[in-house]
Protein backbone atom coordinates (compact mmCIF):
# COMPACT_ATOMS: atom_id res chain seq x y z
CA UNK A 1 0.00 0.00 0.00
CA UNK A 2 1.37 3.63 -0.80
CA UNK A 3 2.86 5.00 1.70
CA UNK A 4 2.69 9.24 3.18
CA UNK A 5 6.45 9.58 1.49
CA UNK A 6 5.36 7.78 -1.44
CA UNK A 7 2.63 9.88 -2.29
CA UNK A 8 4.65 13.08 -1.50
CA UNK A 9 7.09 12.08 -4.35
CA UNK A 10 4.67 11.37 -6.73
CA UNK A 11 2.84 14.67 -5.63
CA UNK A 12 5.99 16.75 -6.50
CA UNK A 13 6.54 15.49 -9.99
CA UNK A 14 3.04 17.07 -10.88
CA UNK A 15 3.80 20.45 -9.47
CA UNK A 16 4.55 21.97 -12.85
CA UNK A 17 1.24 20.06 -14.71
CA UNK A 18 -0.75 22.04 -11.52
CA UNK A 19 1.19 24.81 -12.29
CA UNK A 20 0.66 24.82 -15.79
CA UNK A 21 -2.95 24.85 -15.65
CA UNK A 22 -3.47 26.95 -13.20
CA UNK A 23 -2.10 29.74 -15.31
CA UNK A 24 -4.55 28.57 -18.13
CA UNK A 25 -7.28 28.84 -16.51
CA UNK A 26 -7.77 24.85 -16.74
CA UNK A 27 -9.96 23.19 -13.71
CA UNK A 28 -7.92 20.18 -12.60
CA UNK A 29 -9.64 19.94 -9.21
CA UNK A 30 -9.79 17.64 -7.79
CA UNK A 31 -6.97 15.83 -8.93
CA UNK A 32 -6.26 12.28 -8.35
CA UNK A 33 -3.46 10.56 -7.41
CA UNK A 34 -2.04 7.61 -9.38
CA UNK A 35 -1.41 5.27 -6.55
CA UNK A 36 -1.52 1.07 -5.45
CA UNK A 37 -4.30 0.97 -2.83
CA UNK A 38 -3.78 -2.70 -3.14
CA UNK A 39 -3.48 -3.93 0.45
CA UNK A 40 0.05 -5.92 0.81
CA UNK A 41 -0.37 -7.00 4.72
CA UNK A 42 -1.83 -10.67 5.97
CA UNK A 43 -2.96 -9.78 8.60
CA UNK A 44 -5.34 -6.96 10.97
CA UNK A 45 -2.34 -5.90 12.53
CA UNK A 46 -0.22 -5.62 9.51
CA UNK A 47 -2.60 -3.91 7.50
CA UNK A 48 -3.29 -1.33 10.43
CA UNK A 49 0.32 -0.41 10.43
CA UNK A 50 0.34 0.54 6.75
CA UNK A 51 -3.80 2.23 6.69
CA UNK A 52 -3.18 4.20 9.95
CA UNK A 53 -0.06 6.44 8.83
CA UNK A 54 -1.74 7.21 5.67
CA UNK A 55 -4.94 8.36 7.56
CA UNK A 56 -2.99 10.24 9.78
CA UNK A 57 -1.51 12.38 7.09
CA UNK A 58 -4.28 13.23 5.66
CA UNK A 59 -6.44 16.34 5.07
CA UNK A 60 -8.96 14.60 7.26
CA UNK A 61 -6.59 14.87 10.24
CA UNK A 62 -4.33 17.68 9.34
CA UNK A 63 -7.30 20.04 7.98
CA UNK A 64 -5.01 20.49 4.54
CA UNK A 65 -3.64 18.07 2.27
CA UNK A 66 -4.75 14.93 0.28
CA UNK A 67 -7.83 13.15 0.91
CA UNK A 68 -8.70 9.38 0.89
CA UNK A 69 -11.68 7.97 0.26
CA UNK A 70 -12.45 5.13 2.16
CA UNK A 71 -14.23 1.94 1.74
CA UNK A 72 -14.95 -0.98 4.01
CA UNK A 73 -13.65 -4.15 3.67
CA UNK A 74 -14.14 -7.41 5.95
CA UNK A 75 -10.36 -8.24 7.07
CA UNK A 76 -10.17 -11.54 9.75
CA UNK A 77 -14.50 -11.08 9.90
CA UNK A 78 -13.81 -7.84 11.51
CA UNK A 79 -15.09 -4.19 8.97
CA UNK A 80 -11.57 -2.23 8.26
CA UNK A 81 -12.00 0.77 6.45
CA UNK A 82 -9.50 0.34 3.33
CA UNK A 83 -8.36 3.06 1.02
CA UNK A 84 -10.32 3.36 -2.37
CA UNK A 85 -9.30 6.59 -3.75
CA UNK A 86 -6.47 9.44 -3.30
CA UNK A 87 -7.10 13.16 -4.04
CA UNK A 88 -6.44 16.74 -3.77
CA UNK A 89 -9.67 19.08 -3.35
CA UNK A 90 -8.25 22.00 -4.36
CA UNK A 91 -5.07 23.79 -5.34
CA UNK A 92 -4.99 24.63 -1.37
CA UNK A 93 -4.36 21.42 -0.42
CA UNK A 94 -1.56 20.40 -3.27
CA UNK A 95 0.58 23.30 -1.86
CA UNK A 96 0.02 22.96 1.29
CA UNK A 97 0.98 19.12 1.32
CA UNK A 98 4.12 19.17 -1.14
CA UNK A 99 5.02 22.28 0.70
CA UNK A 100 5.80 24.33 -2.77
CA UNK A 101 3.24 27.79 -1.58
CA UNK A 102 6.39 29.88 -1.37
CA UNK A 103 7.27 28.41 -4.72
CA UNK A 104 3.80 29.43 -6.19
CA UNK A 105 4.05 32.71 -4.53
CA UNK A 106 7.61 33.20 -6.47
CA UNK A 107 5.66 32.33 -9.63
CA UNK A 108 2.74 34.50 -9.13
CA UNK A 109 5.34 37.43 -8.54
CA UNK A 110 7.26 37.10 -11.32
CA UNK A 111 4.46 36.57 -13.87
CA UNK A 112 3.18 40.15 -12.25
CA UNK A 113 6.69 41.99 -13.13
CA UNK A 114 6.95 40.41 -15.96
CA UNK A 115 3.49 41.09 -17.33
CA UNK A 116 3.67 44.38 -16.21
CA UNK A 117 6.79 45.33 -17.64
CA UNK A 118 5.71 43.43 -20.75
CA UNK A 119 2.19 42.41 -21.78
CA UNK A 120 3.02 40.81 -24.63
CA UNK A 121 5.00 37.89 -22.29
CA UNK A 122 0.93 36.99 -21.02
CA UNK A 123 0.64 34.68 -22.97
CA UNK A 124 4.14 32.82 -22.66
CA UNK A 125 4.53 32.68 -18.97
CA UNK A 126 1.49 30.41 -18.98
CA UNK A 127 3.94 27.68 -20.33
CA UNK A 128 6.93 28.61 -18.76
CA UNK A 129 6.53 27.59 -14.84
CA UNK A 130 9.94 26.18 -14.30
CA UNK A 131 11.61 29.16 -16.11
CA UNK A 132 10.17 31.82 -13.69
CA UNK A 133 10.35 29.55 -10.55
CA UNK A 134 13.70 29.36 -11.31
CA UNK A 135 14.81 32.71 -12.08
CA UNK A 136 12.48 34.26 -9.71
CA UNK A 137 15.78 35.14 -7.64
CA UNK A 138 17.02 37.40 -11.02
CA UNK A 139 13.86 38.46 -12.48
CA UNK A 140 14.83 42.44 -11.15
CA UNK A 141 17.84 42.16 -12.97
CA UNK A 142 16.13 40.32 -16.00
CA UNK A 143 13.64 43.18 -16.40
CA UNK A 144 15.96 46.12 -16.00
CA UNK A 145 17.84 44.56 -18.94
CA UNK A 146 14.69 43.79 -21.33
CA UNK A 147 13.82 47.64 -20.55
CA UNK A 148 16.95 48.94 -21.68
CA UNK A 149 17.25 46.39 -24.81
CA UNK A 150 13.33 47.40 -25.85
CA UNK A 151 14.13 51.21 -25.35
CA UNK A 152 17.19 51.13 -27.37
CA UNK A 153 17.50 50.65 -31.09
CA UNK A 154 20.53 48.51 -32.04
CA UNK A 155 23.30 48.23 -32.69
CA UNK A 156 24.60 48.79 -28.86
CA UNK A 157 27.97 50.54 -29.62
CA UNK A 158 29.28 50.17 -26.43
CA UNK A 159 30.74 46.53 -25.02
CA UNK A 160 28.35 44.69 -23.08
CA UNK A 161 29.84 45.76 -19.68
CA UNK A 162 29.48 49.37 -20.65
CA UNK A 163 25.63 49.07 -20.81
CA UNK A 164 24.17 51.61 -18.42
CA UNK A 165 22.20 48.92 -17.09
CA UNK A 166 22.23 48.90 -13.07
CA UNK A 167 22.98 45.25 -12.69
CA UNK A 168 26.45 43.76 -11.76
CA UNK A 169 28.60 43.49 -14.34
CA UNK A 170 28.87 40.46 -14.64
CA UNK A 171 24.57 39.71 -15.01
CA UNK A 172 24.51 39.82 -18.95
CA UNK A 173 26.89 37.06 -19.12
CA UNK A 174 25.83 34.54 -16.66
CA UNK A 175 22.09 35.12 -17.46
CA UNK A 176 22.19 35.50 -21.54
CA UNK A 177 20.51 31.99 -21.84
CA UNK A 178 17.54 33.77 -19.74
CA UNK A 179 17.41 36.99 -21.53
CA UNK A 180 17.49 35.37 -25.33
CA UNK A 181 14.08 33.56 -23.98
CA UNK A 182 12.68 37.20 -23.28
CA UNK A 183 14.06 39.40 -25.45
CA UNK A 184 13.34 37.10 -28.47
CA UNK A 185 9.42 37.69 -27.40
CA UNK A 186 9.88 41.30 -26.22
CA UNK A 187 12.23 42.95 -29.38
CA UNK A 188 11.26 44.44 -32.69
CA UNK A 189 12.16 41.09 -35.05
CA UNK A 190 14.11 43.30 -37.01
CA UNK A 191 16.29 44.74 -33.60
CA UNK A 192 17.92 40.79 -33.62
CA UNK A 193 19.76 38.41 -35.25
CA UNK A 194 17.43 34.89 -35.25
CA UNK A 195 20.32 32.82 -37.19
CA UNK A 196 22.99 33.91 -34.34
CA UNK A 197 23.50 31.65 -31.25
CA UNK A 198 25.87 34.35 -29.78
CA UNK A 199 24.62 36.82 -27.42
CA UNK A 200 26.37 39.93 -28.64
CA UNK A 201 25.77 38.87 -32.27
CA UNK A 202 22.25 38.19 -31.60
CA UNK A 203 21.50 41.71 -30.49
CA UNK A 204 24.19 43.47 -32.15
CA UNK A 205 26.18 44.36 -29.24
CA UNK A 206 29.76 45.80 -29.59
CA UNK A 207 32.49 42.94 -30.03
CA UNK A 208 35.54 43.41 -28.07
CA UNK A 209 37.87 44.13 -31.57
CA UNK A 210 39.44 40.31 -33.20
CA UNK A 211 43.19 39.98 -33.79
CA UNK A 212 44.93 37.43 -36.14
CA UNK A 213 47.95 36.28 -34.98
CA UNK A 214 50.59 35.61 -37.38
CA UNK A 215 54.00 34.02 -37.04
CA UNK A 216 56.60 34.43 -40.07
CA UNK A 217 57.99 31.24 -41.22
CA UNK A 218 60.34 32.49 -43.93
CA UNK A 219 62.71 35.19 -43.20
CA UNK A 220 62.12 37.07 -46.55
CA UNK A 221 58.78 38.06 -45.37
CA UNK A 222 60.00 39.53 -42.02
CA UNK A 223 60.83 42.92 -43.85
CA UNK A 224 56.90 43.62 -45.65
CA UNK A 225 56.36 43.83 -41.72
CA UNK A 226 59.19 44.41 -39.80
CA UNK A 227 58.68 41.15 -37.00
CA UNK A 228 58.56 37.68 -36.46
CA UNK A 229 55.02 37.61 -34.95
CA UNK A 230 52.32 40.67 -35.41
CA UNK A 231 48.59 40.61 -34.18
CA UNK A 232 46.47 42.65 -36.08
CA UNK A 233 42.90 43.64 -36.28
CA UNK A 234 41.28 41.37 -38.89
CA UNK A 235 40.97 44.91 -41.02
CA UNK A 236 44.84 45.93 -40.62
CA UNK A 237 45.80 42.24 -41.43
CA UNK A 238 43.26 42.31 -44.61
CA UNK A 239 45.16 45.38 -45.89
CA UNK A 240 49.23 43.44 -46.00
CA UNK A 241 50.88 44.18 -49.26
CA UNK A 242 52.28 40.79 -49.66
CA UNK A 243 51.28 37.26 -50.85
CA UNK A 244 52.59 34.75 -49.38
CA UNK A 245 52.60 31.34 -51.35
CA UNK A 246 51.29 29.26 -48.25
CA UNK A 247 49.53 29.53 -44.98
CA UNK A 248 49.04 27.33 -42.46
CA UNK A 249 46.22 27.48 -39.61
CA UNK A 250 46.91 26.23 -36.70
CA UNK A 251 44.41 25.71 -33.64
CA UNK A 252 47.11 25.27 -30.51
CA UNK A 253 48.98 27.97 -29.28
CA UNK A 254 52.19 25.54 -28.99
CA UNK A 255 51.71 23.99 -32.23
CA UNK A 256 51.28 27.34 -33.66
CA UNK A 257 54.86 28.78 -32.05
CA UNK A 258 56.83 25.84 -32.57
CA UNK A 259 55.84 24.79 -35.98
CA UNK A 260 58.81 24.78 -38.68
CA UNK A 261 60.01 27.24 -41.07
CA UNK A 262 58.69 27.18 -44.17
CA UNK A 263 59.82 28.71 -47.11
CA UNK A 264 57.22 31.27 -48.47
CA UNK A 265 54.76 30.75 -45.91
CA UNK A 266 53.38 32.03 -43.09
CA UNK A 267 51.10 30.29 -39.94
CA UNK A 268 47.63 32.09 -38.49
CA UNK A 269 46.69 31.28 -34.86
CA UNK A 270 43.19 29.65 -35.40
CA UNK A 271 42.64 29.12 -31.63
CA UNK A 272 39.41 26.78 -32.35
CA UNK A 273 36.29 28.08 -33.02
CA UNK A 274 37.55 31.83 -32.43
CA UNK A 275 39.24 31.59 -35.47
CA UNK A 276 41.37 34.59 -35.97
CA UNK A 277 40.62 33.64 -39.90
CA UNK A 278 38.10 35.87 -42.04
CA UNK A 279 36.61 36.20 -45.44
CA UNK A 280 37.50 39.34 -45.42
CA UNK A 281 41.60 38.38 -45.88
CA UNK A 282 41.35 38.67 -49.40
CA UNK A 283 45.04 37.72 -50.35
CA UNK A 284 44.74 34.39 -48.43
CA UNK A 285 42.39 33.58 -51.51
CA UNK A 286 45.31 33.39 -53.73
CA UNK A 287 47.57 30.72 -51.04
CA UNK A 288 47.92 27.05 -50.56
CA UNK A 289 45.76 27.68 -47.36
CA UNK A 290 46.21 24.34 -45.06
CA UNK A 291 44.40 23.95 -41.83
CA UNK A 292 45.84 21.99 -39.19
CA UNK A 293 42.97 21.49 -36.28
CA UNK A 294 42.43 18.40 -33.49
CA UNK A 295 41.89 15.05 -34.99
CA UNK A 296 38.42 14.84 -33.08
CA UNK A 297 34.54 16.05 -34.24
CA UNK A 298 35.19 19.44 -33.30
CA UNK A 299 38.57 19.94 -35.49
CA UNK A 300 36.23 18.44 -38.82
CA UNK A 301 33.58 21.16 -38.19
CA UNK A 302 35.99 24.00 -38.11
CA UNK A 303 37.65 22.54 -41.39
CA UNK A 304 34.36 22.37 -42.90
CA UNK A 305 33.52 26.74 -41.53
CA UNK A 306 36.97 27.56 -43.18
CA UNK A 307 36.09 25.56 -46.43
CA UNK A 308 32.90 27.97 -46.05
CA UNK A 309 35.34 31.00 -47.10
CA UNK A 310 38.00 29.49 -48.83
CA UNK A 311 36.45 26.17 -50.57
CA UNK A 312 40.29 25.52 -51.80
CA UNK A 313 41.39 25.24 -48.24
CA UNK A 314 43.49 21.70 -47.49
CA UNK A 315 44.17 20.02 -44.45
CA UNK A 316 47.04 19.30 -42.85
CA UNK A 317 48.16 15.90 -40.40
CA UNK A 318 44.09 15.21 -40.11
CA UNK A 319 44.61 11.68 -41.87
CA UNK A 320 43.95 8.02 -40.78
CA UNK A 321 48.06 7.66 -41.22
CA UNK A 322 48.44 10.81 -38.95
CA UNK A 323 45.70 9.31 -36.62
CA UNK A 324 47.02 5.74 -36.86
CA UNK A 325 50.74 6.92 -35.77
CA UNK A 326 50.13 8.32 -32.74
CA UNK A 327 46.49 6.72 -32.00
CA UNK A 328 47.79 5.71 -28.36
CA UNK A 329 47.39 9.13 -27.28
CA UNK A 330 44.02 9.53 -28.62
CA UNK A 331 41.28 9.82 -25.53
CA UNK A 332 37.55 9.47 -25.16
CA UNK A 333 35.40 12.51 -26.18
CA UNK A 334 32.05 13.26 -27.85
CA UNK A 335 30.96 15.81 -29.63
CA UNK A 336 27.52 16.56 -31.70
CA UNK A 337 27.33 15.16 -34.97
CA UNK A 338 26.48 17.37 -37.98
CA UNK A 339 26.61 17.01 -41.75
CA UNK A 340 29.67 18.71 -43.32
CA UNK A 341 29.26 18.89 -46.79
CA UNK A 342 32.64 20.63 -47.33
CA UNK A 343 34.80 17.13 -46.17
CA UNK A 344 36.31 15.10 -49.01
CA UNK A 345 35.49 11.59 -48.94
CA UNK A 346 38.65 10.61 -46.59
CA UNK A 347 37.99 13.30 -43.95
CA UNK A 348 34.06 12.19 -44.17
CA UNK A 349 35.45 8.80 -43.54
CA UNK A 350 37.92 9.93 -40.49
CA UNK A 351 35.16 12.48 -38.76
CA UNK A 352 32.70 9.30 -38.98
CA UNK A 353 34.98 7.09 -37.44
CA UNK A 354 36.26 9.44 -34.59
CA UNK A 355 32.15 10.15 -33.71
CA UNK A 356 31.22 6.50 -33.86
CA UNK A 357 34.38 5.60 -31.56
CA UNK A 358 34.27 8.86 -29.35
CA UNK A 359 37.71 9.56 -30.14
CA UNK A 360 39.84 12.45 -29.91
CA UNK A 361 43.54 12.93 -30.72
CA UNK A 362 45.25 16.51 -29.81
CA UNK A 363 47.74 17.96 -32.15
CA UNK A 364 50.35 18.35 -29.50
CA UNK A 365 50.38 14.68 -30.09
CA UNK A 366 52.26 14.77 -32.60
CA UNK A 367 56.04 14.79 -32.85
CA UNK A 368 57.63 17.82 -34.52
CA UNK A 369 59.89 15.35 -36.43
CA UNK A 370 56.80 13.84 -37.56
CA UNK A 371 55.31 17.66 -38.83
CA UNK A 372 58.35 18.34 -40.53
CA UNK A 373 58.25 14.72 -42.58
CA UNK A 374 54.80 15.31 -43.58
CA UNK A 375 56.02 19.00 -44.27
CA UNK A 376 59.04 17.62 -46.94
CA UNK A 377 56.00 15.60 -48.84
CA UNK A 378 53.62 17.88 -49.78
CA UNK A 379 56.34 20.82 -50.78
CA UNK A 380 58.31 18.77 -52.78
Amino acid sequence: MITPKELLEKSEKLFNKVITAILNEQDIFPLSLPSNKKLSGTNFNELKAAIVPLYQHSKEVKGKGYTVEWKEKIIEGTKQKVPAKIYFETSEDFFYFTKKERDYSKIQQSIQLLINGFPELAEWVKDNASFLLSQSDNIHGLIKVCCYFKSNKPPHNLYLRELPIKVDSKFIETNSAALKKLLDIILPQEWLDPKATDFLDRYYIKRPTIYTQIRILDDDFKPVVGFDELALTIEDSASLKWQPQRVFIIENKACFLSFPKVKNAIAIFGEGFKSRVSKHITWLENTDLYCWFDLDAAGFEMLNIIRQYYPDAKSFLMDEETYNQFSQFSVFSTYRKLSLENLNTDESALYNFLQNNNKRLEQERITNSYISHQLNSILN
